[in-house]
């Protein structure tokens, strides 16, 4: 089964404060219609690669393919203490279910989501993974940016809601940058495919 974890793009969607406004423009010709698209690196569901907070990181063309995708676990965060919730070590990523996706609706003005600390971003570093998702418009201050992206993990921002489909499941997640070269993130496509009833699979 796929489960699709991308917001769709369109006018009128929800866009952090301070970025460009997405905007796309149908261009009728003679015979055929093209689109312009208005968008910014970070527009809907999008990653994060170091370059973002780290002036020397990695940009998105210098970042393997590899560590876009993998085996990950879906953390279901909404409405807990995230610091009491084990966290797997047989994973390589962990997306953080908080339920802020389920604001997400044209016109949002993204002033209210939930995100995580410092403290647990350096457990994310202690876990190894190499890159961690979250169903909210950031994952957190430029402090936890830089706690992450300086460890060279990437964070995957605006999971769609159908994230709370697969909470608690393990899943195959697979996510694809467009191929900009000298970047700082990209919109992407994000599914996750369920192979079983996999949960937890321990530490």
């Amino acid at each position: 089964m796929i489960i699709d974890l991308s917001v769709p793009i369109e006018n009128g969607m929800p866009y952090f404060p301070g970025d460009p406004q997405p905007k796309i423009e149908k261009i009728e010709k003679e015979d055929y219609v093209i689109h312009s698209l208005l968008l910014s690196t970070h527009t809907g569901t999008h990653v994060d690669v170091p370059f973002h907070f780290i002036r020397d990181g990695k940009k998105l063309d210098e970042i393997d393919l590899t560590r876009f995708s993998g085996k990950a676990y879906v953390l279901d965060a909404e409405g807990k203490d995230i610091h009491s919730l084990e966290l797997p070590s047989s994973v390589d990523i962990l997306l953080i279910y908080t339920g802020s996706s389920k604001l997400w609706k044209n016109g949002w003005t993204m002033d209210n989501y939930a995100t995580i600390d410092e403290e647990f971003a350096k457990l994310i570093v202690r876990k190894g993974y190499k890159l961690v998702g979250i169903d909210s418009p950031s994952i957190g201050n430029s402090k936890v940016h830089r706690i992450l992206l300086s460890n060279e993990i990437l964070i995957v921002e605006n999971l769609s809601s159908n994230l709370e489909k697969i909470k608690g499941k393990v899943v195959d997640f697979i996510s694809l940058p467009l191929p900009i070269k000298g970047v700082d993130g990209s919109p992407i496509r994000a599914i996750a495919v369920v192979r079983n009833d996999e949960t937890h699979p321990g530490k």
